[in-house]
């Protein structure tokens, strides 16, 4: 299979209808075509629907038409990853920690090579003007940073795309990689997350303040790990038998202490 099919390119609030139609051009380019796009500015529906005539995002697609045709619209970022084994963000900002490694774009394309032969990839970009909010950025287990030169340090978002995905479509040409155990899908990641969330505030690890630095130094601990799906169900249960013996105490089957 050519698991280029498994790359997704997911545009979140993009503000320009010409740098989506400049996208979709791009991923035709290298052998991509799974676009989504997260709560785009109301513009930009506005100009795909007026297609096939008028519309500034199909005028710049130029023979990547089909992408647009089938783009998938969404309103928050965990619906168009949900069902990837690896997200990977993309910024140009320092921010106090990472939920995973920073590299280049083409360390990138080979870890990407490495998961998508597996399933589900999604490569995230942020707005054109301010990129993925923390949050956003927070679901990512790998994160890239286009090298730039300081006087103008942020990409177009078209350029951006442009080279990642030719990166991307270099790694599928290069021998496969070794066959590893499939990734667990992002939804099943988030459910972990969100019960390790209620478990450290619930034993006082942390305070609501503090919450979001710790859960985001836990997804960076964890996501090093390369969970599979058996793996975060184990994680759940040990999580889940950790509560419920904190609330109801000593087994009888257990050892006198």
């Amino acid at each position: 299979m050519n698991w280029l099919e498994n790359v997704r390119i997911v545009l979140v609030g993009s503000q320009e209808p010409m740098n989506v139609g400049a996208a979709a051009r791009a991923m035709q380019n290298f052998g991509i075509s799974d676009l989504w796009l997260v709560a785009p500015e109301p513009r930009v529906l506005e100009d795909l629907a007026l297609h096939p005539g008028g519309s500034m995002a199909y005028r710049l697609a130029v023979h990547a038409e089909e992408i647009l045709d089938n783009l998938k619209v969404v309103q928050a970022l965990p619906e168009a990853v949900a069902d990837a084994r690896l997200v990977v963000g993309t910024t140009v900002r320092e921010r106090e920690i990472y939920t995973g490694p920073v590299v280049g774009p083409r360390p990138m394309a080979q870890r990407v090579a490495e998961v998508a032969p597996q399933g589900r990839v999604a490569v995230v970009f942020g707005r054109e003007t301010s990129g993925l909010t923390t949050e956003e950025i927070d679901l990512s287990q790998l994160i890239v940073r286009i090298p730039t030169a300081p006087k103008q340090p942020s990409l177009n978002l078209a350029q951006a795309v442009l080279l990642l995905c030719y990166e991307v479509f270099g790694a599928a040409s290069a021998p496969p990689a070794p066959d590893r155990p499939p990734l667990a899908e992002q939804a099943a990641l988030q459910q972990l997350f969100d019960d390790l969330r209620e478990y450290i505030l619930r034993i006082g690890f942390t305070d609501e303040n503090r919450l979001p630095y710790a859960v985001r130094r836990f997804r960076r601990l964890l996501h090093k790990a390369s969970l599979t799906p058996g793996e975060v169900q184990f994680l759940r249960g040990f999580l889940h038998q950790s509560r419920w013996y904190a609330q109801h105490g000593r087994r009888k089957t257990d050892p006198e202490g």
